[in-house]
């Protein structure tokens, strides 16, 4: 029997809506290590602890529980086996993070489970979000039609002026620049995110869902017009702004979840008519054509698809070798990138941050037992969601929850609008904070969808079978694109598994003591996260933040933060690249033993980090160049072999070994890197990673023995 009236329980879960609404508007998509999730992440735990505590004060506490569960518990649990290898072998802090971020999105769907009673309150969960992803949609536009434009022309007029105000250093020439540039005359949107992909994967799920409210009406005899034609409303903007993002994924994750919800819809009784699919036809065929004619999509969308396969393809193989070495328990949370380097294909053309694949990033980064539980997951999922949609279940408990059990609908609206508000007040605390213009148009906007909506959350059906559908779409498009450790995206993912289950998951009672157990365990995340996460983490960004400000104090600030966080790299790759200017302006010993020791110090708490070896090698073969010091050629050498052997694909690092090996006088070693230089030069087809024309010219000479 479900639990008796809450009063706390709508207020509670009109919170996590906030929340829900909140974090795909600061997905800014920074490293593990920046930490931009943690607000989120102890406001979740805060969440879960306000409903363990009501519960632990009732007699008989019930909740939703079952081998779903089970299998969360063993996902989360693998990821914190992993961490605790991460802590000792890898980079702690990204570790740290990563492994919270997935321990929130736990908590989170658990959350959702046992606050959802009804199916109005499931249909507002669902209007909140389609009512974000319509506000994101308009954002796109936006971009599209008049910021990016801008951008573009700032940038031919004064590139200047637009790396100063992007808060770029790029050198002419240098890739860093290169990539600034591909990056302004890009055409697709992202609205909140920092990849377009991440914004379509974000889309797909709730154009799916917006669709299957429009298939519910028919398939149920539900054939109200005001309560579905919002529903069609929001489907076409959002469609538009998914066509904008050229995102093949998407499009094919998205036709495939139109084509379950249609078959569906046939298994259920309803009459397919012909002219359904011409008017579906008519309408792609239109939006197709619009954007087509506004230049937002053109014939390299279809041509550029098997290079895009293939790049991820490289991706997978990289990721197969890795898994062979971590079978385990994986690289570590938040170790992909720093790993990824060791596996990376000569002709791939990036060091991605996830293999671009769902299933292939948890088993890298957690483990092959990881990987069988979250299909253990998927699969519980799945098949909770086929005995309900054919028992003809709702996507949540029936309304005959009692009619003594509060309606948290309206809280649930109220807290998905609330939401913006909530991501405008914390954005400073994000790398990419919400914009005032953002926040007000992207508030009117949900408004405006969520009042349209609100007819069909009052009266309307939504069958287990529409979040069933979307969230299989929104795994298609994570098997291709990736990000399911990213709660901007994944997020919904979670959020939707949930809804599927509600229907179909029942309650069980459990005598006080379990409730007041799982209060202990719930206080003790909170506790163990502000401690080991939350407090450092902000401590050592303020003190960040406060240097890049203060320049006279940069470095005691950065001690200050380097003191705050001691898992943290980040302030010692600062201190050692100071040290290192320092040195540039004033030569001496001192600075440079300093810079050495900083940069020893990021390595220890970063030791995969190929980039961070080669930093080092940089600055101490220049600095032998300028003092012809032996000690600090022998240490370039050294950081520059520790590079190559983290990352054996780099072309110019087997250059930079090559050129400070034949300083050293060790010909035949120089010669054998100069070859190898020039062998993966012939190999990756990416032009801003080949050798600069000097550099070529130096390594041909070493290679064929001669002077460089």
């Amino acid at each position: 029997m479900p639990p008796a009236a809450d009063g706390l329980r709508p207020w509670l879960l009109g919170a996590v809506a906030m929340l829900a609404v909140a974090r795909p508007l600061l997905a800014s998509e920074g490293s593990a290590a920046s930490g931009d999730s943690l607000l989120f992440q102890l406001a979740v735990l805060v969440l879960a602890a306000a409903w363990a505590l009501r519960a632990a004060t009732r007699r008989c506490a019930c909740a939703r529980w079952g081998l779903v569960d089970l299998a969360v518990l063993a996902l989360v649990a693998c990821y914190g086996a992993s961490a605790v290898a991460a802590l000792r072998a890898g980079a702690p802090r990204p570790a740290l993070n990563a492994t919270w971020e997935w321990v929130a999105l736990a908590v989170g769907f658990f959350l959702v489970r046992q606050l959802v009673r009804s199916e109005r309150e499931a249909r507002a969960l669902t209007a909140t979000m389609i009512a974000l992803a319509v506000a994101m949609s308009a954002y796109g536009f936006h971009q599209f039609f008049v910021s990016m434009p801008a951008d573009r022309e700032l940038y031919a007029r004064n590139p200047e002026e637009a790396l100063r105000q992007a808060r770029v250093v790029a050198p002419e020439g240098s890739r860093q620049r290169i990539l600034f540039a591909q990056r302004v005359n890009s055409t697709e949107p992202i609205a909140t995110f920092a990849l377009t992909n991440s914004l379509a994967g974000f889309l797909t799920p709730w154009l799916t869902v917006a669709l299957g409210i429009c298939g519910a009406a028919w398939v149920l005899r539900g054939r109200a017009w005001f309560r579905w034609v919002p529903a069609v409303v929001c489907a076409v903007v959002i469609l538009g702004c998914l066509v904008l993002t050229k995102s093949r994924a998407a499009y094919v994750a998205t036709a495939a979840g139109a084509l379950l919800l249609v078959t569906w819809a046939a298994v259920g009784g309803a009459r397919i008519r012909w002219w359904w699919f011409a008017a579906a036809a008519a309408l792609l065929a239109l939006v197709a054509a619009g954007a087509v004619g506004i230049g937002a999509v053109d014939r390299q969308v279809l041509t550029e698809a098997g290079k895009s396969l293939g790049y991820r393809w490289q991706y997978w193989q990289a990721t197969w070798a890795m898994i062979g070495d971590h079978p385990w328990l994986g690289c570590g949370p938040g170790q992909f990138q720093t790993h990824y380097t060791a596996y990376k294909l000569p002709e791939a053309s990036e060091t991605v941050a996830d293999p671009h694949n769902f299933l292939l990033e948890v088993w890298a980064t957690a483990g092959t037992p990881a990987a069988i539980a979250l299909l253990m997951l998927i699969g519980f999922v799945a098949w909770r969601g086929c005995r309900a949609t054919a028992a003809g279940a709702v996507a949540a408990v029936s309304d005959a929850a009692g009619p003594s059990s509060p309606d948290a609908a309206p809280h649930v609206l109220a807290g998905g609008l609330a939401g913006f508000l909530f991501a405008y007040a914390v954005g400073p605390l994000t790398s990419v904070p919400l914009s005032i213009d953002a926040l007000a148009g992207g508030l009117l906007v949900a408004a405006v969808a969520t009042a349209g909506l609100w007819p069909w959350v009052r009266g309307g059906r939504m069958p287990v079978a529409v979040p069933a559908i979307a969230a299989a779409a929104i795994l298609i498009n994570l098997f291709a694109a990736g990000g399911i450790s990213f709660a901007g995206v994944a997020g919904s993912l979670w959020l939707l598994a949930a809804l599927c289950l509600v229907a179909v998951e029942p309650w069980r009672a459990f005598p006080r003591p379990a409730a007041i157990s799982a209060l202990a365990v719930i206080l003790t995340l909170v506790v163990l996260f502000y401690t080991t996460t939350y407090s450092p983490v902000i401590g050592c960004r303020i003190a960040l933040d406060r240097a890049d400000v203060d320049p006279q104090r940069a470095s005691a600030l950065l001690e200050e933060a380097a003191t705050a966080d001691p898992l943290a790299a980040e302030p010692w790759r600062r201190m050692a690249a100071l040290a290192w200017l320092q040195w540039q302006k004033h030569p001496s010993d001192a600075t440079f033993d300093r810079f050495v020791a900083c940069v020893d110090e990021a390595l220890a708490l970063d030791p995969n980090s190929a980039a961070l070896a080669e930093f080092k090698g940089d600055a101490a073969f220049q600095a032998y160049k300028r003092s012809g010091t032996p000690a600090q050629l022998q240490t370039a050498t050294a950081a520059y072999e520790r590079a190559i052997d983290r990352y054996p694909t780099n072309i110019l690092g087997h250059a930079k070994l090559a050129l400070a090996l034949a300083a050293g006088d060790d010909e035949q070693l120089a010669s054998q890197h100069a070859a190898e230089a020039l062998r993966l030069n012939d190999l990756t087809p990416h032009a801003d990673l080949k050798l600069p024309q000097d550099v070529l010219e130096r390594v041909e000479a070493l290679a064929a023995g001669g002077p460089n």
